[in-house]
């Protein structure tokens, strides 16, 4: 049982500097950290982070009359109550989530994959290749979880958990029996330090465009929170003793490959390439193979070129590992098919914003049969980056016939948000053009419908943008929703039972 003393708290939080401590130091810490005083438990810890839109030290009365043994917080809350004092409280609430589960992390080869795009497929065909070749290996995603070798689909928001939940996860994989964990650490996971408190043993970047400028800004801090990544790769307990030094695997030619290259030579953080050759073969750590995936297009193969190199440049069996990568039907919702007796191909997938939705787009034609169409239905997220709108629009001008539906419209109008999208496909495709092979049905449901009614032999139908999410969410209200099962719904009408 880890030491769970104020004492010890105190002397962790020295890694960031904590700036004082009111209180008797003899109050007993018996119930898990959080930082939403809703979910305070008698004896636990209360962290005041400052949000977006509240600031945390408002509810530390709340969390004290739920029992918080112990405050921490960037300032005095005149509490009757323990209180540490630091400069970070997102940093400390990763350092204290930590703590608490006795640093699981040390335990595991932990790996953090980032990127813009791919994430998901890549963690999840990495988790795979790792356990084929004798590491049993936890997986923590957007869209699916795997814990001792039972795979869940993640019911929340798509990004990478607060740091609480993330280390109980971590935990339960190292309990399991599990040897590895891979970890999906998007940007908001990176810069609001959720993936703090713990080190890596491989870091792996699928490639870095431009997103989530709503939440960092600029292009520039973007990258600067990718980056954080490297500062986190270094020996664990796992690693030293499985013998497997610190790693970083970049995609070769990546306009952002030099500055983790750099980053990763000034931490002495080894670091290996993968890539895609023009004839489609898959770059694995600077050696050409030709992969036969089950997941369709020329991005999956990088996402499977990317795991692969991981598992070679640590010296692992890639032989096999390769077999469990090709035989791997990836996560749902991410280039998933849909075969239930139709005479057109159907493909649910995440894309979600303009690089992504190209890259969706050009796999989808591929599958085209000889004078099939592509037909698409996609949106955009409302309370989002705007400037993904246009992007998508343009992307999607490469479809034959174009639905323009809902994704998440939150607060914001579908009217506003499906007009940014068709301001990208007319700019492509002139206002005409682009008026006569686009409809606008904001209900998803209804869009869904028509693009399957439309659909002939031959023809490929990509719903993008939901994937594996389980809600959308309009004018504050949360509505359950199941892709797939409306697929199915809208099959079954057509007279294709499954």
């Amino acid at each position: 049982m880890p030491d769970r003393s104020i004492t010890a708290l105190l002397e962790r939080l020295g890694r960031i500097g904590s700036a004082g401590f009111t209180g008797s130091r003899s109050i007993a810490l018996t119930s898990a950290p959080t930082h939403d005083s809703r979910h305070v438990a008698p004896g636990g810890i209360f962290v005041a982070i400052r949000g977006f839109r509240t600031d945390g030290a408002a509810y530390a009365a709340e969390a004290v009359e739920r029992g918080a043994a112990l405050l921490v917080a960037e300032r005095d809350l005149h509490a009757v109550v323990p209180t540490i004092l630091v400069s970070d409280t997102r940093r400390a609430l990763a350092e204290i989530a930590a703590w608490w589960e006795g640093d699981p992390a040390e335990e595991l080869l932990t790996i953090g994959v980032t990127g813009t795009d791919g994430k998901t497929t890549t963690s999840t065909l990495l988790a795979t290749a790792l356990t084929s070749v004798g590491l049993p290996s936890g997986l923590l995603t957007t869209a699916i979880t795997r814990v001792g070798g039972v795979q869940a689909v993640v019911d929340g928001s798509h990004t990478t958990p607060e740091a609480p939940e993330l280390q109980h996860l971590l935990r339960r994989i190292a309990s399991s029996g599990d040897q590895a964990a891979v970890i999906e650490a998007t940007s908001h996971g990176l810069e609001l330090a959720r993936v703090g408190g713990m080190s890596f043993a491989a870091g792996l970047v699928t490639n870095v465009t431009v997103d989530h400028l709503d939440l960092h800004g600029t292009v520039e801090a973007y990258r600067a929170a990718k980056l954080r990544l490297v500062d986190q790769i270094r020996w664990s307990a796992a690693s030293r003793a499985a013998g497997l030094e610190p790693l970083l695997v970049l995609p070769t030619g990546d306009v952002t490959e030099p500055l983790f290259a750099a980053a990763a030579a000034a931490a002495g953080v080894r670091v290996a390439h993968f890539g895609l050759l023009p004839d489609g073969r898959a770059v694995i750590n600077g050696e050409p193979y030709a992969l036969e995936l089950q997941l369709p297009g020329r991005y999956n193969l990088v996402n499977a070129a990317a795991a692969l190199t991981l598992v070679a440049a640590w010296g692992l069996p890639l032989e096999v590992a390769r077999a469990a990568v090709e035989a791997e039907p990836g996560p749902p919702g991410r280039s998933q098919r849909i075969v239930d007796g139709q005479p057109f191909s159907i493909i649910v997938d995440f894309a979600h914003n303009g690089h992504a939705m190209r890259n969706a787009v050009e796999m989808a034609r591929s599958l085209c049969a000889p004078g099939g169409r592509l037909l698409v239905v996609a949106g955009a997220a409302g309370e989002r980056d705007p400037r993904r709108r246009p992007e998508i629009g343009a992307a999607l001008a490469a479809a034959d016939r174009i639905w323009i539906t809902e994704d998440h419209p939150r607060s914001e109008s579908s009217d506003a948000i499906a007009a940014a999208i068709l301001a990208g496909i007319s700019a492509v495709l002139g206002v005409a053009n682009a008026a006569g092979r686009t409809q606008i049905i904001h209900e998803r449901r209804a869009a869904i419908h028509s693009a399957l009614h439309e659909a002939r032999p031959g023809d490929v139908v990509l719903l993008a943008g939901k994937g594996h999410e389980q809600t959308i969410e309009r004018n504050g209200q949360v509505e359950a929703w199941d892709e797939v099962g409306v697929v199915r719904e809208a099959l079954a009408a057509l007279g294709y039972p499954r």
